[in-house]
C-alpha cells in the first residue's frame, strides 16, 4: 500500500503553512492578540485533523516516512504549541486542570517534532521547553524537558502517534 500523497495535498499542505505562519506573525508574535490567534488556529487544527483523518481513512494506516508525512508533522507540531500556547493566554488561570491540559499538550506538540535533533527543530524545542518551564513554573525544567524529548528521538510513526492523541483531546 503506497503512502504517496497526490500534487493537490501537498500544496494544500503548504497552504495551511501558510497560513500558520501568517496567524503566529499577525496575533502572536506582533500583536498578542490571544483571542483571534486561537480562534483562527482552531479552524487550521480542525483542517489538519481532517486531512491527516482522511489519509487514515484512504490509506488505513498512519503515513509513512516521506516527504508529505514530514512537512505535516513540521505544521502539525507547531500548530499544536500555538493553538495550545494561545489557549493558555485565553485562561490565564493558576487552576490545576487547565495547566495541566496545557502541559500535555505542550508535551504532545514536543513529541510530534520529527528530526528534533535538527538545527530548525532544537530552536523549537527550545521555545517549547521554555514555555513547558514557565507555565509549570519548575525551575530548571526546560533543559529536564528539552533532554527528554531529545532522548526519546521519536520516529514519523511515534511522532503521529503523539499526534493522533493531541487531536482526539482537542476534538473533546
Amino acid at each position: 500500500m503506497s503512502t504517496k500523497v497526490p500534487l493537490k495535498n501537498a500544496v494544500y499542505l503548504l497552504q495551511i503553512k501558510e497560513q500558520l505562519d501568517e496567524i503566529v506573525f499577525n496575533y502572536i508574535d506582533t500583536t498578542q492578540k490571544w483571542e483571534v490567534a486561537y480562534d483562527k488556529l482552531d479552524e487550521l487544527l480542525e483542517k489538519a485533523t481532517i486531512y491527516y483523518n482522511g489519509f487514515m481513512e484512504a490509506n488505513g494506516d498512519k503515513p509513512k516516512e516521506n516527504t508529505s508525512a514530514i512537512l505535516f508533522l513540521n505544521i502539525s507540531f507547531r500548530l499544536i504549541y500555538f493553538h495550545t500556547i494561545s489557549y493558555y493566554h485565553l485562561k490565564v488561570t493558576n487552576k490545576e486542570a487547565v495547566k495541566n491540559q496545557v502541559l500535555e499538550l505542550i508535551t504532545l506538540a514536543a513529541n510530534c517534532i520529527p528530526d528534533v535533533q535538527k538545527e530548525g527543530h532544537a530552536e523549537y524545542l527550545n521555545e517549547i521547553a521554555k514555555s513547558y518551564e514557565e507555565i509549570s513554573q519548575v525551575k530548571g525544567k526546560q533543559v529536564e524537558f528539552e533532554q527528554s524529548i531529545i532522548e526519546q528521538d521519536n520516529r514519523i510513526v511515534d511522532c503521529f502517534n503523539y499526534y493522533s492523541k493531541a487531536s482526539s483531546l482537542f476534538l473533546k
